[in-house]
């Protein structure tokens, strides 16, 4: 409830008469996206971590996650140099915590130069983490940090109201899947309606002319637009 009162309160002081998305990044630390063939979210979560104190046995200098147009999580890394590298675990989780083995793919060994992998997930469903467990031959390895990919169904864009605005009191809202919480609130910041764990599609009506906002707050972030009714 207190986020949504305060992107309420960003909205009325926003020049814009957009629908404004408030998707902080503090839930999982820095976040980073990119447009290229989809949408990627990427929490950094930590750090190259090596076991030992000795130098890493891989410089890894680049990793991100990017749904791709097919719906797949595309994984692509690189590294600038490597050093008794076996390969890499790619590692999965749907709660940022609990990471299982999704596949491996194999190392470059001894290299000075530039390479780069890549791993398709073909079993995304909902928004998934991932890391990776780079293994030297001697047993030795160290972790990634956590990059993450939301599906389509998922993301904070699929947030719309229709028509908007509106001459009739009664409006069409789309959600993304597994929201949690659908909030009506009026021009002067007073939750009119609340909505728990609404379906994606779903129907309010607005008790009288005027403007409005719509909240929502899902595993992946928050989101508020606003709906004219004239």
């Amino acid at each position: 409830m207190k986020k949504l009162l305060l992107m309420f309160m960003s909205m009325l002081v926003a020049p814009s008469s957009h629908g404004q998305s408030i998707s902080p990044a503090g839930i999982y630390g820095a976040a980073n996206s990119s447009s290229a063939g989809g949408i990627a979210v990427s929490w950094v979560l930590g750090t190259m971590t090596p076991q030992a104190l000795s130098a890493l046995p891989v410089k890894l200098i680049h990793f991100a996650g990017t749904l791709t147009s097919t719906g797949n999580a595309q994984l692509d890394w690189e590294t600038a140099e490597e050093y008794d590298n076996a390969g890499f675990e790619v590692q999965k989780s749907l709660d940022g915590k609990k990471f299982e083995a999704l596949g491996w793919v194999d190392g470059g060994g001894d290299s000075k130069s530039k390479k780069a992998y890549q791993f398709v997930d073909t079993s995304l469903e909902t928004t998934s983490y991932y890391r990776l467990r780079q293994v030297d031959f001697d047993g030795r390895f160290s972790l990634s940090r956590i990059v993450s990919v939301i599906p389509e169904k998922e993301r904070l864009e699929r947030l719309v109201a229709f028509p908007n605005p509106t001459t009739d009191s009664r409006i069409q809202i789309q959600l993304p899947f597994k929201t949690k919480i659908l909030s009506l609130f009026d021009i002067n910041g007073h939750l009119l309606h609340q909505f728990t764990n609404p379906k994606t599609e779903h129907t309010i009506l607005l008790p009288a002319k005027g403007i409005y906002i719509l909240g929502i707050e899902t595993a992946v972030g928050d989101k508020a637009i606003k709906v004219n009714y004239n």
